[in-house]
């Protein structure tokens, strides 16, 4: 199976264990990877994605719609000063999660009002931009579910700064004809739902 680094390293854990005691007999390999796997190729057999598929040979289910916040390390708030209005955030440091410019167009689409200057630090890992956040290093969006597990970062204006996004569980069509996919398709939609 494959999902993103954050998923599969926030999430994931616990559902392999469901899988491993329900199904001993069936081997995991987790593929940990922001990139969309191309399943029609088998590079994994079923995919934890947040865009639908567009491929007809593949079957997918929306799960669930997830929130995602922005946050910052109460000690970078301590001494940067907490953010009170949308401008405010022009004097901040932000952690850039992919490439800057793609990061940047999709925050000035939200209306925050900062420059690529702004992004200090970026990774293609959520997990590493997610631990830059943890630091102390700048402000950062993450799942509110998975942030939530982190009691020193605060939440930066959730009135205005929120995305909300899809959770699609994707497989091949062999799912109609193997037990194996079947079972463990079911038990991540049960899971992940």
């Amino acid at each position: 199976m494959t999902a993103s680094d954050v998923t599969s390293v926030h999430e994931l854990p616990q559902v392999v264990r469901a899988i491993r005691l329900r199904a001993p007999q069936i081997t995991v390999e987790v593929v940990a990877s922001n990139d969309i796997e191309n399943l029609m190729q088998r590079d994994a057999d079923i995919a934890v994605r947040n865009v639908r598929p567009e491929h007809p040979n593949l079957v997918a289910r929306l799960l669930r719609e997830r929130r995602g916040l922005f946050y910052a390390a109460s000690s970078y708030l301590d001494a940067r000063g907490r953010p009170k209005t949308l401008d405010d955030l022009k004097q901040h440091d932000w952690i850039a999660l992919g490439p800057v410019p793609r990061m940047h167009d999709y925050m000035v689409g939200m209306g925050i009002p900062i420059t690529l200057e702004n992004f200090r630090i970026f990774s293609e890992n959520g997990v590493a931009a997610w631990e830059m956040c943890k630091a102390g290093l700048g402000i950062s969006p993450m799942d509110e579910e998975v942030a939530a597990k982190t009691p020193e970062l605060e939440k930066i204006l959730p009135e205005h700064l929120h995305v909300t996004y899809p959770v699609w569980l994707v497989t091949h069509r062999e799912i109609h004809t193997s037990p194996r996919i079947r079972l463990v398709f079911d038990l991540l939609a049960e899971a992940l739902s």
